[in-house]
Protein backbone atom coordinates (compact mmCIF):
# COMPACT_ATOMS: atom_id res chain seq x y z
CA UNK A 1 0.00 0.00 0.00
CA UNK A 2 3.02 2.25 0.78
CA UNK A 3 4.77 1.46 -1.72
CA UNK A 4 2.05 2.09 -4.62
CA UNK A 5 1.56 5.26 -2.92
CA UNK A 6 4.68 6.18 -3.57
CA UNK A 7 4.61 5.18 -6.62
CA UNK A 8 1.64 7.24 -7.39
CA UNK A 9 3.42 10.27 -5.84
CA UNK A 10 6.50 10.29 -8.19
CA UNK A 11 3.83 9.65 -10.98
CA UNK A 12 2.54 12.40 -10.04
CA UNK A 13 5.48 14.79 -9.73
CA UNK A 14 6.89 13.86 -13.00
CA UNK A 15 8.43 17.18 -13.81
CA UNK A 16 11.15 16.85 -11.46
CA UNK A 17 11.74 12.85 -11.73
CA UNK A 18 12.33 12.89 -15.15
CA UNK A 19 14.96 15.89 -15.14
CA UNK A 20 16.53 14.20 -11.78
CA UNK A 21 17.01 10.99 -13.89
CA UNK A 22 18.69 12.53 -17.03
CA UNK A 23 21.17 14.52 -14.77
CA UNK A 24 22.09 11.45 -12.62
CA UNK A 25 22.68 9.63 -16.10
CA UNK A 26 24.74 12.91 -16.88
CA UNK A 27 26.34 12.66 -13.93
CA UNK A 28 27.45 8.64 -14.11
CA UNK A 29 28.50 9.40 -17.92
CA UNK A 30 30.95 12.39 -16.43
CA UNK A 31 32.15 10.49 -13.76
CA UNK A 32 33.10 7.14 -16.12
CA UNK A 33 34.87 10.18 -18.59
CA UNK A 34 36.75 11.66 -15.86
CA UNK A 35 38.20 8.33 -13.79
CA UNK A 36 40.66 7.00 -15.74
CA UNK A 37 41.25 3.48 -16.32
CA UNK A 38 43.75 1.49 -14.54
CA UNK A 39 46.63 -0.53 -16.50
CA UNK A 40 48.39 -2.99 -14.44
CA UNK A 41 51.67 -4.49 -14.43
CA UNK A 42 53.28 -7.10 -11.96
CA UNK A 43 56.90 -8.21 -12.13
CA UNK A 44 58.96 -10.75 -9.63
CA UNK A 45 62.58 -11.31 -8.95
CA UNK A 46 64.08 -13.92 -7.34
CA UNK A 47 67.47 -13.52 -4.87
CA UNK A 48 70.04 -15.97 -5.54
CA UNK A 49 73.37 -15.81 -4.05
CA UNK A 50 76.72 -14.71 -5.75
CA UNK A 51 78.68 -18.15 -7.61
CA UNK A 52 81.63 -17.37 -4.66
CA UNK A 53 79.56 -18.21 -1.70
CA UNK A 54 78.32 -21.53 -2.92
CA UNK A 55 80.55 -24.74 -2.97
CA UNK A 56 81.55 -24.92 -6.46
CA UNK A 57 79.42 -26.92 -8.97
CA UNK A 58 76.68 -26.55 -6.46
CA UNK A 59 72.55 -25.35 -7.09
CA UNK A 60 72.42 -22.18 -5.99
CA UNK A 61 68.51 -22.67 -6.00
CA UNK A 62 69.46 -24.81 -2.71
CA UNK A 63 70.67 -22.08 -0.99
CA UNK A 64 67.89 -19.42 -0.62
CA UNK A 65 66.81 -20.18 2.80
CA UNK A 66 69.43 -17.31 4.43
CA UNK A 67 68.53 -14.85 1.70
CA UNK A 68 65.02 -13.65 3.13
CA UNK A 69 66.59 -10.43 5.32
CA UNK A 70 68.24 -9.40 2.46
CA UNK A 71 64.77 -9.56 0.45
CA UNK A 72 63.16 -7.10 3.02
CA UNK A 73 66.36 -4.79 3.44
CA UNK A 74 65.86 -4.47 -0.73
CA UNK A 75 61.75 -4.13 -0.42
CA UNK A 76 62.38 -1.43 2.57
CA UNK A 77 64.88 0.55 0.11
CA UNK A 78 63.42 0.41 -3.28
CA UNK A 79 60.19 1.04 -1.41
CA UNK A 80 61.06 4.25 0.01
CA UNK A 81 59.02 7.18 0.00
CA UNK A 82 61.49 9.03 -1.60
CA UNK A 83 62.33 6.48 -3.78
CA UNK A 84 58.43 5.97 -4.96
CA UNK A 85 58.02 9.91 -4.81
CA UNK A 86 61.14 10.97 -7.39
CA UNK A 87 59.32 7.62 -9.96
CA UNK A 88 55.74 9.47 -9.47
CA UNK A 89 57.63 13.17 -10.15
CA UNK A 90 58.65 11.82 -13.29
CA UNK A 91 55.57 9.75 -14.21
CA UNK A 92 51.97 11.32 -13.06
CA UNK A 93 49.14 9.18 -11.67
CA UNK A 94 51.63 6.27 -10.98
CA UNK A 95 50.77 4.52 -8.41
CA UNK A 96 54.00 1.80 -7.11
CA UNK A 97 53.86 -1.33 -4.70
CA UNK A 98 56.91 -2.78 -3.52
CA UNK A 99 56.70 -5.88 -1.10
CA UNK A 100 57.45 -9.82 -0.03
CA UNK A 101 55.56 -12.00 -2.65
CA UNK A 102 54.03 -13.88 0.61
CA UNK A 103 52.90 -16.72 -2.02
CA UNK A 104 56.07 -18.20 -1.59
CA UNK A 105 58.77 -19.17 0.92
CA UNK A 106 61.31 -17.49 -0.89
CA UNK A 107 63.06 -14.50 -1.41
CA UNK A 108 61.29 -13.09 -4.16
CA UNK A 109 60.21 -9.28 -4.50
CA UNK A 110 57.17 -7.93 -5.78
CA UNK A 111 56.71 -4.74 -7.93
CA UNK A 112 53.12 -3.99 -9.25
CA UNK A 113 52.67 -0.88 -11.29
CA UNK A 114 49.00 0.73 -11.78
CA UNK A 115 49.81 3.71 -14.33
CA UNK A 116 46.85 5.54 -16.61
CA UNK A 117 48.16 4.14 -19.73
CA UNK A 118 49.79 0.62 -20.75
CA UNK A 119 53.00 2.74 -22.37
CA UNK A 120 53.68 4.39 -18.73
CA UNK A 121 52.94 1.20 -16.57
CA UNK A 122 55.76 -0.76 -19.03
CA UNK A 123 58.34 2.06 -18.62
CA UNK A 124 57.90 1.93 -14.96
CA UNK A 125 58.17 -1.78 -14.38
CA UNK A 126 60.94 -1.57 -16.10
CA UNK A 127 62.66 1.11 -14.73
CA UNK A 128 61.81 -0.54 -10.87
CA UNK A 129 63.32 -3.43 -12.08
CA UNK A 130 66.27 -2.05 -12.41
CA UNK A 131 66.69 0.10 -9.23
CA UNK A 132 66.21 -3.10 -7.64
CA UNK A 133 69.23 -4.24 -8.85
CA UNK A 134 71.13 -1.10 -8.53
CA UNK A 135 69.76 -0.66 -5.08
CA UNK A 136 70.87 -4.56 -4.25
CA UNK A 137 74.49 -3.84 -5.95
CA UNK A 138 74.67 -1.12 -4.04
CA UNK A 139 74.10 -2.01 -0.60
CA UNK A 140 76.65 -4.74 -0.73
CA UNK A 141 79.48 -2.65 -2.39
CA UNK A 142 79.16 -0.48 0.48
CA UNK A 143 79.95 -3.07 2.82
CA UNK A 144 82.75 -4.22 0.92
CA UNK A 145 81.75 -7.51 -0.92
CA UNK A 146 83.24 -8.57 -3.49
CA UNK A 147 81.92 -9.21 -6.36
CA UNK A 148 81.36 -12.61 -7.25
CA UNK A 149 80.47 -13.25 -3.77
CA UNK A 150 77.17 -10.56 -4.21
CA UNK A 151 73.85 -11.31 -4.08
CA UNK A 152 71.80 -10.29 -7.39
CA UNK A 153 67.98 -10.18 -8.12
CA UNK A 154 67.01 -12.90 -11.20
CA UNK A 155 63.93 -11.83 -12.81
CA UNK A 156 61.31 -14.78 -12.23
CA UNK A 157 57.99 -13.47 -14.25
CA UNK A 158 57.53 -10.12 -16.02
CA UNK A 159 53.86 -8.77 -17.50
CA UNK A 160 54.70 -8.02 -21.31
CA UNK A 161 50.43 -7.08 -20.94
CA UNK A 162 48.87 -4.90 -18.40
CA UNK A 163 45.84 -5.88 -17.17
CA UNK A 164 42.98 -3.59 -17.19
CA UNK A 165 42.11 -1.96 -13.53
CA UNK A 166 38.30 -0.72 -13.95
CA UNK A 167 37.61 -0.65 -10.14
CA UNK A 168 38.02 2.69 -9.72
CA UNK A 169 35.66 4.20 -12.38
CA UNK A 170 32.85 1.97 -11.13
CA UNK A 171 32.98 3.45 -7.91
CA UNK A 172 32.85 6.88 -9.19
CA UNK A 173 30.46 6.26 -11.61
CA UNK A 174 28.02 4.27 -8.59
CA UNK A 175 28.45 7.08 -5.90
CA UNK A 176 27.46 10.09 -8.37
CA UNK A 177 24.08 7.52 -9.77
CA UNK A 178 23.57 7.02 -6.77
CA UNK A 179 23.97 10.78 -4.86
CA UNK A 180 21.56 12.23 -8.11
CA UNK A 181 18.85 9.70 -7.55
CA UNK A 182 18.90 10.11 -3.78
CA UNK A 183 18.72 13.91 -4.37
CA UNK A 184 15.84 13.60 -7.05
CA UNK A 185 13.72 11.05 -5.04
CA UNK A 186 14.36 13.37 -1.74
CA UNK A 187 13.36 16.65 -3.90
CA UNK A 188 10.08 14.95 -5.00
CA UNK A 189 9.16 13.63 -1.63
CA UNK A 190 9.31 17.11 -0.68
CA UNK A 191 7.20 18.58 -2.95
CA UNK A 192 5.02 16.00 -2.89
CA UNK A 193 4.86 16.58 0.94
CA UNK A 194 4.16 20.03 0.71
CA UNK A 195 1.80 20.02 -1.71
CA UNK A 196 -0.66 17.48 -0.15
CA UNK A 197 -0.72 19.59 3.22
CA UNK A 198 -1.51 22.55 1.42
CA UNK A 199 -4.18 20.80 -0.20
CA UNK A 200 -5.76 19.59 3.12
CA UNK A 201 -5.18 23.01 4.67
CA UNK A 202 -7.40 24.24 1.61
CA UNK A 203 -9.82 21.72 2.28
CA UNK A 204 -9.92 22.50 6.15
CA UNK A 205 -10.51 26.28 5.54
CA UNK A 206 -13.04 25.65 2.84
CA UNK A 207 -14.83 23.28 5.10
CA UNK A 208 -15.11 26.17 7.74
CA UNK A 209 -15.99 29.03 5.38
CA UNK A 210 -18.62 26.90 4.39
CA UNK A 211 -19.92 25.45 7.79
CA UNK A 212 -19.66 21.93 7.06
CA UNK A 213 -16.94 19.94 8.49
CA UNK A 214 -16.32 15.86 8.30
CA UNK A 215 -17.69 13.87 10.93
CA UNK A 216 -14.07 13.79 12.71
CA UNK A 217 -13.31 17.49 12.29
CA UNK A 218 -17.11 18.96 13.11
CA UNK A 219 -17.01 20.80 16.41
CA UNK A 220 -18.62 19.77 19.75
CA UNK A 221 -22.01 22.18 20.13
CA UNK A 222 -23.55 20.61 22.41
CA UNK A 223 -24.57 22.33 25.78
CA UNK A 224 -23.26 25.88 23.86
CA UNK A 225 -27.09 27.04 23.30
CA UNK A 226 -29.98 27.06 25.78
CA UNK A 227 -32.58 25.19 24.79
CA UNK A 228 -36.05 27.09 24.45
CA UNK A 229 -37.43 25.22 27.18
CA UNK A 230 -34.97 26.71 29.79
CA UNK A 231 -35.41 30.69 28.52
CA UNK A 232 -36.46 32.71 31.29
CA UNK A 233 -39.88 33.92 30.84
CA UNK A 234 -41.44 37.22 32.70
CA UNK A 235 -44.00 35.90 34.99
CA UNK A 236 -48.08 37.68 35.58
CA UNK A 237 -46.14 38.62 39.09
CA UNK A 238 -42.87 40.47 37.52
CA UNK A 239 -40.79 37.52 38.91
CA UNK A 240 -38.93 35.39 35.49
CA UNK A 241 -39.48 31.76 35.12
CA UNK A 242 -38.70 29.53 33.09
CA UNK A 243 -41.10 28.49 30.16
CA UNK A 244 -40.15 24.82 31.20
CA UNK A 245 -41.16 25.49 34.77
CA UNK A 246 -44.70 27.00 33.58
CA UNK A 247 -45.28 24.45 30.43
CA UNK A 248 -44.34 21.67 33.55
CA UNK A 249 -46.51 23.16 36.26
CA UNK A 250 -49.90 22.57 33.96
CA UNK A 251 -48.84 19.11 32.60
CA UNK A 252 -49.99 15.29 34.79
CA UNK A 253 -47.45 14.70 37.41
CA UNK A 254 -46.03 11.15 35.62
CA UNK A 255 -45.15 13.89 32.39
CA UNK A 256 -43.66 16.02 34.41
CA UNK A 257 -41.28 13.18 36.35
CA UNK A 258 -40.46 12.13 32.97
CA UNK A 259 -39.16 15.19 31.84
CA UNK A 260 -37.23 15.64 34.70
CA UNK A 261 -35.57 12.27 33.87
CA UNK A 262 -34.96 13.20 30.40
CA UNK A 263 -33.64 16.61 31.04
CA UNK A 264 -31.51 14.99 33.81
CA UNK A 265 -29.84 12.57 31.11
CA UNK A 266 -29.30 15.05 28.94
CA UNK A 267 -27.40 17.05 31.56
CA UNK A 268 -24.76 14.18 32.12
CA UNK A 269 -24.96 13.94 28.19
Amino acid sequence: MYFTDTLRGLWRRWYIVLPGLFITAALAIGAWNLVPAGYERTSTQLLVPGAGSIPAGANPYLYLGGLGPAADVVVRAVGSVNLINEVVAEHPGVKIEVTRDTTTAGPVILIAVTAPSDAAAAEVQELLMQRTSLVLNDIQRKEGIVTQNRVTALPVTVDSESILQERSRFIAVGAAGLGGLTLTLLLAGLVNGFSSQRKREQNVVGSAAAGTFPPHEAPDIAGLATPASRAPVPSPAGSFRSAGSSARSTRPRGDRKLDTATSALRNLW
